[in-house]
């Protein structure tokens, strides 16, 4: 029972080879901050307002009222934090 020199036998692993990535190089971040969660993401807000987590758009987080609810005429609402959730 011999195997072919290509196949490795039965329960040996093969070594892992690196896969190149296409179209990033040094300096191009354009392609690794997607799998990041975007190459800005230090704006994000608290708590979204009630219309824009109803309409899921995203909240600029303005009080007393965000720009989405300011463009549209709507009332912008909050809901107040839970306090029941914190540890003492």
């Amino acid at each position: 029972m011999s195997h072919p020199p290509s196949e490795p036998p039965p329960g040996s692993t093969r070594p892992k080879v690196a896969i190149p990535r296409i179209g990033t190089q040094h300096g191009d971040d354009s392609v690794s901050s997607v799998f990041r969660g975007g190459a800005n993401n230090n704006n994000r807000v608290a708590k979204a307002c009630l219309g824009c987590r109803a309409r899921k758009v995203r909240c600029n987080g303005a009080r007393p009222q965000c720009f989405n609810c300011q463009g549209s005429n709507r009332p912008c609402l909050y809901n107040e934090g839970r306090r029941d959730r914190l540890k003492t």
